[in-house]
């Protein structure tokens, strides 16, 4: 089978993993030959944007994949990288995008590669100067397209809400099933959250 890639990465936090980004990678796959889904924000936990663990979110998608595609999760490999900056800081949108860009290459072991992207697309192309863009091609998908633009943020809303019926419409099977963990730490780290932090 002829790809359309060679290889493809996507970058998410997936606080809690969700069926839009099972969809992204789905679609990854059936136009790279291999997928690396990167995990953002690795160093950050219990805070209201980024509160459960890398281990946790690694394990709940690694389940997801195998119900979702089976024998092609075989060609995804996860890894994880750790915020910059502070998660808003529009200060330091170039030295993200080459701390991204590196990290990335140091883990495919090569330069050019597909970025598949579904946030806001103008914040990703301020991310790399002209150097980098030599290298990578940006697959830019439009959110709103996915469930109306469900995101992870919705998510947390509603398992605060006890919103189940929302919860199992949209995440897979490995988010539900473990629900009551992850609403009574969630409840937790949102009455007593810790704050942003950059790198030092």
């Amino acid at each position: 089978m002829k790809y359309k890639h060679k290889i493809g990465v996507f970058l998410a936090r997936m606080q809690p993993l969700h069926i839009a980004h099972l969809d992204i990678i789905q679609k990854a796959l059936s136009e790279c030959e291999k997928v690396y889904v990167c995990l953002g924000s690795a160093n950050k936990v219990d805070m209201l944007r980024n509160p459960f663990t890398i281990d946790f979110r690694k394990q709940i998608l690694l389940e997801a994949l195998i119900e979702r595609v089976g024998v092609a999760a075989t060609r995804v490999d996860v890894f994880e990288i750790p915020d910059w900056s502070y998660e808003n800081d529009i200060n330091e949108t170039i030295e993200w995008g080459r701390y991204f860009y590196y990290n990335v290459v140091s883990r495919i072991q090569s330069k050019r590669f597909a970025i598949y992207y579904n946030d806001d697309p103008t914040i990703i192309k301020g991310w790399f100067d002209s150097e980098v863009k030599d290298y990578i091609t940006l697959e830019l998908l439009d959110r709103s397209l996915y469930y109306g633009g469900l995101s992870a943020t919705k998510i947390r809303d509603a398992i605060i809400k006890n919103n189940m019926e929302y919860v199992c419409k949209y995440c897979p099977m490995a988010v539900v099933t473990r629900m009551d963990i992850i609403r009574s730490y969630y409840i937790e780290v949102s009455q007593n959250p810790k704050p942003d932090f950059a790198m030092e």
